[in-house]
């Protein structure tokens, strides 16, 4: 078991000399097998075990003693075990997740959160890794699983080896080449007695009816070495999935478009990266290269773009296919809506893929003043020539309107070159994306736009700068006796 194990490992580079191996022990054969291997394989290569287990309250009585015999278990191996209580029945109810999400969930926010202890102590993201007990029967589960839900190639390769997990700490699963008899077998020779499941028994769930009755007839009926046939199975079209996604990864990061250049004016698109969800941003691709590609790559450079905005799981054919249908549709501002709040639209030559409401006004780094002429005066002589402001006519406000700054609306309009245009039409003009439109800042009074404030998605440089003023209504101090002035902070 010990050989077996360790030529995963190093075959998946999965562990090297000295890491800390933060391990998940529910107290069953697999996590049992794997705790008891780890340990023997901490003496030849310097590892640290940090042993975590999770009591996710879904069995009464059962899971305490779980927890006891797990605790028990490290104790006699001279180690310290982490346990985690989590009343799992009531997080799914809370947040409508099926039991087994609940349950998940907790688990790796446990697993995480003592890595980032370790790491907290200096140790390297590199140097620790989350391993988890997952084996050959699990893998083979899983793809038959997804077979069933209809999956594409993609989904054929099953459980990784290796993930990438938060902050740069992997997740690791040592066991995928062992299938559950040797474990159980392996558990029985070392005595190690663990504790069993007996839900696993149960037929409720899908997951549960694959392995007591799916792959036992499969096995019967049609090939005694069912599991191995699919994890082979698996292990081909992991191996087909790295290599297209290697090709969709060169050419996504050749049409990407780069994020925007700071400018004189508010650095808002810093601002929003600091508030922003890490890995929730929107994410802009140019189309003319993606037209002569093999839709293979086509398809897995729209997945890439959307696990960079954000979405990371969830992403169907069907979505994919919308993506698709945005790009090539006659109008240079189509639009779907995907799943989780997340949207693709068209913006001319661009696929931009974003969730939805992260691009809602920020708080501006503006200060809005009301002056009278003498004000004015002594406003402009304490200003400094690379301060960003703009003064306006108070007589925009006779009709009643207050100034003030905010977001679009509907009836809006500007003055451009003494014409008067819809701020629609404007933005159209200047070839704004629509997914930016409600959040570019305005100084307006009523309906009538001032200025519409400097902005990194103007496509040309100058309204990246200063942004646009109306033609009508600038100030001028011989004859306004109240002046609207916006200056930067």
């Amino acid at each position: 078991m010990k050989k077996k194990i360790l030529k995963t490992i190093i075959e998946h580079k999965l562990i090297t000399e000295g890491m800390h191996i933060v391990l998940g022990l529910s107290g069953g054969p697999d996590s049992v097998c794997l705790f008891s291997v780890l340990c023997q394989l901490a003496e030849d290569m310097n590892l640290t075990i940090h042993p975590v287990h999770i009591n996710h309250k879904f069995r009464p009585g059962a899971a305490e003693e779980d927890q006891a015999y797990v605790e028990e278990l490290c104790r006699s191996k001279g180690l310290c075990c982490r346990s985690f209580v989590y009343d799992c029945p009531a997080i799914a109810k809370e947040q409508k997740l099926t039991p087994e999400e609940a349950g998940r969930n907790a688990r790796y926010e446990a697993f995480f959160k003592v890595a980032e202890e370790i790491r907290s102590q200096g140790v390297p993201a590199e140097k620790i890794a989350v391993a988890v007990a997952q084996n050959a029967n699990d893998q083979c589960e899983t793809i038959l699983f997804r077979i069933m839900r209809g999956t594409g190639t993609d989904g054929l390769s099953g459980i990784a080896y290796k993930r990438d997990g938060e902050g740069g700490i992997a997740v690791i699963r040592p066991l995928l080449d062992i299938t559950r008899d040797e474990i159980e077998k392996y558990c029985a020779e070392q005595r190690l007695a663990p504790r069993i499941d007996h839900t696993n028994s149960e037929t409720v769930y899908t997951r549960n009816r694959i392995r007591l009755e799916l792959i036992p007839y499969l096995a019967e009926k049609f090939n005694s070495n069912i599991v191995e046939t699919v994890n082979r199975l698996g292990r081909i079209a992991a191996e087909d999935r790295e290599y297209m996604y290697q090709e969709a990864r060169t050419i996504f990061d050749k049409i990407r478009q780069p994020e925007p250049t700071k400018q004189a004016g508010p650095d808002r698109q810093a601002d929003r990266a600091e508030q922003a969800e890490p890995g929730s941003q929107a994410v802009s691709i140019f189309t003319p290269p993606l037209e002569n590609l093999h839709p293979a790559i086509r398809f897995r450079v729209y997945n890439i773009a959307l696990d960079n905005a954000g979405m990371e799981g969830n992403v169907t054919r069907s979505h994919l296919e919308a993506v698709e249908s945005v790009r090539i549709s006659r109008s240079p501002s189509a639009s779907v809506d995907l799943a989780d709040g997340f949207s693709v639209c068209r913006a001319y030559d661009r696929l931009i893929f974003y969730r939805r409401g992260e691009h809602a006004a920020e708080d501006a780094k503006w200060k809005l003043t009301v002056m009278n002429r003498q004000e004015y005066c002594e406003f402009m002589e304490n200003t400094q020539t690379n301060q960003l402001y703009g003064a306006f006519s108070g007589r925009v406000l006779e009709t009643g309107a207050k100034p003030e700054l905010r977001t679009r609306r509907d009836g809006d309009t500007i003055t451009i070159k003494g014409g008067t245009k819809k701020l629609q039409d404007f933005f159209t003009d200047c070839k704004v994306p629509k997914i930016y439109r409600d959040e570019m800042l305005l100084l307006a009074a009523g309906s009538r736009v001032l200025w519409v404030l400097p902005s990194e998605h103007f496509p040309d440089e100058r309204n990246r700068q200063k942004g646009r003023f109306s033609a009508d209504y600038k100030a001028d101090p011989s004859c306004d006796e109240t002046i609207i002035v916006l200056e930067q902070k």
